[in-house]
């Protein structure tokens, strides 16, 4: 819903909606004309607030729950603080200072990473986090590494532009262990700047073309293609990520527990999660919100919806929403959201740039 639906506010009722809204996200305490007159608006009689509050109310902006009682936001009021609130969205320091531990402890996984973020995230705004892992496929390769061990298997590490992907596969523990490390080296020579989709189609191509000094790696790649393949039919069957469901139950508004239990039964659903994130953003790192009617999945019409992307290029590798009541504190889940996206970017640029010393310093 764009600005201009609001046009028909006056800056005094702007004020009162927005002073209201707040203080109802707050404290959860119906709005009432004595609240708003201590909070905001001293030289307005109590009478003149009591019209605003009306004319508010005619407007859609505020329900009234009973006859002699205070009101609440409707979704159309909180759509209206969102888009304000946007501009100038604050930061939750004590958020932020918990995500950044992450990522200065970063492992390289980004899997491992994502599921980390979305435990933190969660715990700090208190509602459910989900994350949709998606895209893997598609990430631009920088280096591949085949380490054998001891075990009889071998570590596969393939570093993309957003972070390393792990994997397995089962060694030869007759063959060298110096012909896994020359494999690894030859697909990064070959694979640097393509996907990694276009080495597992390319590696069945150099598989049947190999002179003799390359079919020692015959046998490595025939494991390692049906590995990786393993891994992203993996990725794809398991890619949402689903935390703190039972923080609902903190909320006033699921006190009830059938109502908490509806929600819960949602974020259990991967189809109804999906149709959560089907739309696509449209610029990395903005948060994006959906409120009552404007979300896609019944049941889930009650609550409001933080969104944002972490997207490499034009690829978006992972989706991460908050879920929780319309009275949700939404600038203190936005600025979590964008704060976690730019790190990821920030991780992408730090990977970037030591990719880059690595390069000059073999050049020297």
């Amino acid at each position: 819903m764009s600005d201009d639906s609001f046009e028909n506010l006056s800056e005094r009722k702007r004020q009162i909606l927005l002073n209201a809204i707040e203080e109802y996200i707050q404290v959860a305490t119906p709005i009432t004309s004595s609240n708003i007159r201590n909070k905001c608006c001293t030289d307005l009689s109590t009478a003149t607030l009591r019209n605003e509050l009306n004319a508010l109310e005619a407007m859609g902006y505020l329900r009234q729950l009973h006859t002699s009682g205070g009101r609440v936001p409707t979704s159309k009021g909180y759509r209206f603080f969102v888009n304000t609130m946007m501009a100038d969205v604050p930061m939750d320091k004590n958020v932020l200072g918990q995500i950044h531990q992450v990522f200065e402890q970063r492992t390289v996984y980004l899997g491992d990473m994502i599921n980390e973020i979305a435990d933190i995230v969660s715990k700090a705004t208190s509602y459910p986090t989900v994350v949709m892992l998606k895209g893997f496929e598609k990430l631009t390769i920088n280096n591949v590494k085949i380490i054998p061990l001891l075990t009889g298997q071998a570590l596969i590490l393939i570093e993309t532009n957003s972070g390393v992907i792990n994997n397995s596969m089962n060694a030869n523990l007759d063959m060298p262990a110096q012909t896994y490390i020359d494999a690894g080296n030859f697909l990064t020579r070959t694979f640097a700047g393509h996907t990694v989709a276009d080495m597992i189609k390319g590696m069945n191509t150099y598989r049947d073309d190999m002179d003799k000094e390359l079919f020692e790696y015959k046998a490595i790649f025939d494991t390692l293609i049906v590995s990786l393949n393993k891994l992203i039919d993996t990725l794809t069957e398991n890619n949402i990520l689903s935390k703190g469901e039972l923080q609902l139950l903190n909320a006033p508004e699921y006190s009830d527990i059938s109502s908490a239990k509806r929600v819960i039964d949602v974020l259990q659903n991967p189809e109804e999660i999906e149709q959560l994130f089907d739309d696509d953003v449209d610029e990395t790192g903005e948060v994006s919100f959906k409120i009552g009617a404007e979300i896609p999945v019944k049941d889930l019409q009650d609550c409001a919806i933080a969104r944002a992307d972490y997207q490499v290029g034009d690829e978006s590798v992972a989706s991460i929403g908050i879920i929780g009541p319309q009275r949700m504190d939404y600038a203190k889940i936005a600025g979590a959201l964008k704060f976690v996206v730019g790190e990821f970017n920030n991780l992408k640029a730090l990977t970037t740039a030591s990719k880059g010393e690595e390069d000059e310093q073999k050049s020297q």
